[in-house]
Parts: C-alpha cells; structure tokens; sequence
C-alpha cells in the first residue's frame, strides 16, 4: 500500500525539520542545559511541523543514548513511541475530545508516574477546539503539574485560546515555510524517489502551498502519480488549475496598455479551459505584488520566490509601469478577491474588474484620476484629441435625437430629477448590495460603471460608454429591469420607468479638430483639456481631504 510522501517523509529529529531553526534550536539548548520547561504552546498555520516537532521533543527528552540532544530513534524508548507502544506520550486530538470530562480524565492520569520513561508527554492537538469548561479544567494542571509531566499543545488558532492558558505556556510560533526551503526539500525526496523534476515545476507547488509543506508534499504526491517519474511544468499547470506564468505576463501586457478587448479574450479563454477564476485573480495579484517590489527594490532573492529567469521578465516588464498603476490594478484585485468569495457569478465580476483595470476612466480612486490625467496630457502632446460637446444655447434649446426609433431629449441644463438620481445613486446602490436575498451583486457592481443619467418624461436613462456593451445587454433583461425599478422606487419614493443605453445611441453634437490651424489648435485643446485636469486634481484634493 502506497504511503504519502508527507507520512513517509515525516521529520525524525531535529535537523529534519524545515524552516524552524529558532525554535529546534531552542529546545536543544533547553535539553543540553536541563531547562526543559512543563509547557508549550506550538502554534503556526498547517503543515508547518508543529505536531511532528512535539513529537521529536518527546522522544529527544526520553532518549536513553540522545546524540547533540537529537533522538537516537533507536533505542528501546524511541521506538516504542516511534510505534506508539508507550503510555508515557500520550497524544490527544482536542477536536474530537474536548469535553470536561475529556480533560477530567486526563488530569486523573496525570497522577501515575511513567512506566518506561523519565516524561510523560502530553501532546494535545488542536487546542482551540477545547470547550471553555475543559480549558478552565486543564488550568490548573497546566500550572502546577508533576516533575515528570510535560504539556505540548499545539494549535492552529492561538487568538481562541484563554489567556490564562497562554500564560502558563512557553511559547513557539512556527513561521511559513519559504519557497526555497520547500523547493530544497521536494527536490532531495525527488532524488530519493528517482524522480526526474523541472526546477520550475516544484518552485509552482511551493508557491501554490501557501507555505505549509505538507500541502506541498501532498501536492508533489498527486504530481509524480500523474507525471510517472518525470515531473515537467506543464503538467503541475494542468493538475493545480493555476495560470501559466506565460499567461499572466501576457494579460498583465494587456492591463497595462489599457487593452480591454485582449484582457478579456484571455479571461474568456482560461474559463473555456475550466480553471478555477479565483485562481487568476489571486495570480494575478502575485504577479503585479511582484512588479511593485520590482520597481521599489534591488534586492529580490528574498522577498520575490521564484527562478532568476522570471525575475528577469519581472523587471523587463516592470519598467514599463509606474507604481502608481501597480497600486491601483492591485487596489481594485483585491477588492474583486474578497468579493468574489461571496459571489454567485465570479465570471460577470471578473469581466467588470477587467474593465475598471484596463480603463482608469471607470474607476474613482486617486490611482485612477491620476493616470486619466497622465493619459490626458499625453493627448495633449501628440494633438490626437477628439472633443465632444453639448451644444448650449442662449435660449437652452432642447436638442432631440432618435434612440431605436424613440425620441429622447437632453437638457442643457439637469433637471431636478436627474439631480435626485445622482445625489441618490450610491444609496441606490447600497440597498442593492444590502438585499442580500435577491443575490443580485453583479447588478451593484454594473451601476457602478453608468457614464450619465437623463430624465424625460419620466423615463430614466441609464447611459453607459460605448465599451460597455456587455452591461447594456445584462441589465436590460426585464426581470433586471424590474428590479431595479422596484429598488429606485422603494429608495426614492420615486416611480421611474428605466432604459438602458449607450453614448453612441445619444445624438450628441461633435466638434472635431482637424482643420484648425496648429497654433490655435493646440490652444483650444490646450483649453478644453485643462479643465478636465483641473476638475480632476479637484477630485483629487477632495479625497485626500476625506
């Protein structure tokens, strides 16, 4: 029967154990120097050593023939706890033995000195899981237990547990295990197994681990029985669901000259081949964290885990965006990877996220205003400017235009509804976001990319930019429709019928700069631009001010 790497490779001794130094070699010391203490706290995230730490300690301060305070693992106590053929070490898996009388039972215990060995070792697992009635059972054992007793709780969650508890504890928090020191161990048991494997392959399941080993190792498990001993890149890809490194720098190409179309195309077709859409996003966060450490250091080994060739890449790619872009891309990443934890359609949010990326003009952070107006003064420079404006009157002439065969008129000046639209708008949405039953989040998200409203005849148009068909054709669903008509109405007080249209549906009238002599071409544009700048930086100002 096959045994899992994690199991068969478990750490005998100290040495054994990957990424702790600070604390083996504390425990040593504490063994050289007969300190040893009659409580321990582990604590740490899963597959990080903790258990198999207590249990080395066991054996180490029980050795009868201990070599630098490291456990023989062969004599006659080791390898009875080695088998579990002792009643001095005792372990106990708090989740399922956390009552009172759990605990009652033990302190009972406590009382008989050990058979074969100079501790008894009590490793208690998952400590957090104890009942607040065997907590305050244990506490009193825990503080003033026999000479020859030895507590090891370990514990996934150290803010669950008493701080009565914690005091009478030594405590030892086990960090994440580096991708390098996962690498050097999956590629040492891989030489053990006459496993060939591509560097790049195990430095994927490190980093995909999220620093426990045993998740590593599982992995690697699942990878040789797939790869049949020859472990290639590719196939760690294929099994994991994560995204292609040669993907990720390819869409973030895309995000960072501002092309839609592509980034979306991509998106579409990691969906077409199945994979998990949490993954790309987390991914890319990742890989632009790594860009913004790009362009803030020199120093990478340490704080960027990956091969040097795709370091390489990194600052390639990294020269051509500024840090400003980098916070807002990874701003808004995130904010899509805590709400699609929630989300009934990850794929609707992940389009909407692609576009607020790709285009700064559909996203309100300073990041944003910032780079619309870096892009704007560039359009200043190269004259490449094309200027749409309303055609306003002395007399506030009404100009009327033919929507799908449907005749709507825009005011020169907004009326008082379209006023109470847009003053109400974000609480519009609120009570979308806050009716948690009708589990219509992909419609919050939408309202926030709407360009302008118009009012006529008590018909609310909704108005988007001519990019966001995709928003246009979901909302006007009539269930949608309805919807949200019902939510203005239950908001406002206010009864409206609602259609959804594009800029490019709305005769607007345009002046085109082609003709204008240089000089007094470059002033107009100059003009128009500027005040576009300056309501920007205003907005700017605002926010910081908040």
């Amino acid at each position: 029967m096959h045994k899992a790497l994690y199991r068969a490779y478990r750490p005998q001794n100290f040495e054994d154990v990957v990424g702790q130094e600070h604390i083996t070699r504390t425990l040593k010391n504490q063994i050289e120097n007969n300190n040893v203490g009659h409580a321990y706290l582990f604590s740490g995230t899963r597959g990080t050593g903790k258990t198999s730490t207590a249990k080395i300690f066991a054996r180490a301060v029980n050795c009868i023939n201990s070599i630098n305070q490291e456990p023989c693992n062969e004599c006659d106590v080791c390898k009875d706890i080695l088998n579990d053929n002792i009643m001095d070490v005792i372990e106990i898996d708090a989740a399922s033995n956390n009552s009172v009388d759990d605990i009652r039972e033990l302190r009972e215990n406590v009382k008989y000195s050990p058979t074969k060995s100079k501790y008894k070792v009590y490793i208690i697992d998952e400590v957090h899981m104890l009942s607040q009635g065997a907590f305050n059972a244990l506490l009193k054992t825990l503080e003033e237990p026999p000479s020859y007793v030895i507590f090891i709780l370990a514990t996934t969650e150290q803010h669950k547990i008493p701080a009565t508890i914690l005091s009478r504890c030594q405590r030892f928090d086990f960090k994440r295990v580096t991708v390098n020191d996962m690498t050097d161990r999956m590629k040492k048991i891989c030489n053990e197994e006459n496993i060939e494997v591509e560097d790049k392959a195990l430095n994927l399941i490190a980093r995909n681990s999220q620093g426990a080993l045993r998740d590593a190792l599982s992995m690697l498990d699942q990878c040789i029985s797939f790869a049949d001993h020859k472990i290639e890149y590719k196939d760690v890809v294929e099994l994991l669901g994560t995204v292609n490194i040669e993907q990720l720098f390819e869409m973030a190409k895309f995000i960072i000259n501002q092309d839609t179309k592509e980034s979306l195309q991509i998106l579409n077709e990691f969906i077409i081949w199945g994979k998990d859409i949490r993954n790309l996003i987390n991914d890319l966060i990742d890989h632009f964290r790594n860009l913004m450490v790009c362009k803030v250091s020199t120093d990478l080994d340490e704080i960027i885990s990956l091969p040097e060739e795709i370091i390489d890449q990194l600052k390639l790619q990294a020269s051509d965006v500024d840090v400003n872009d980098i916070i807002r891309v990874l701003n808004i990443l995130s904010v899509t990877q805590d709400t699609m934890k929630t989300s009934t359609n990850p794929r609707v949010l992940a389009e909407i996220t692609m576009m607020k990326i790709a285009q700064p003009m559909f996203d309100e952070s300073k990041e944003a205003l910032i780079k619309r107006i870096e892009n704007l003064e560039n359009r200043i420079e190269t004259g490449n400017i094309k200027v749409n404006t309303n055609n306003i009157e002395n007399n506030s002439e009404v100009e009327k235009t033919n929507v799908a065969e449907e005749e709507i008129i825009y005011e020169t000046v907004k009326s008082e509804d379209v006023k109470l639209i847009e003053s109400s708008w974000t609480k519009i949405r609120q009570s979308i976001k806050d009716d948690k039953q009708s589990k219509q989040m992909p419609v919050y998200f939408l309202l926030g990319d709407v360009s302008s409203f118009n009012v006529y005849e008590n018909m609310l148009y909704i108005i988007y930019g001519d990019g966001f068909e995709f928003a246009k054709k979901r909302l006007s669903d009539p269930n949608t429709i309805a919807y949200i008509e019902k939510m203005i109405r239950e908001t406002l007080n206010r009864s409206f019928s609602i259609k959804v249209i594009l800029e490019s549906e709305v005769k607007n009238i345009s002046l085109e700069i082609k003709d204008v002599k240089k000089d007094k071409g470059e002033e107009i544009l100059k003009e128009l631009v500027n005040e576009d700048i300056l309501e920007i930086k205003q907005s700017i100002e605002e926010n910081e001010h908040k």
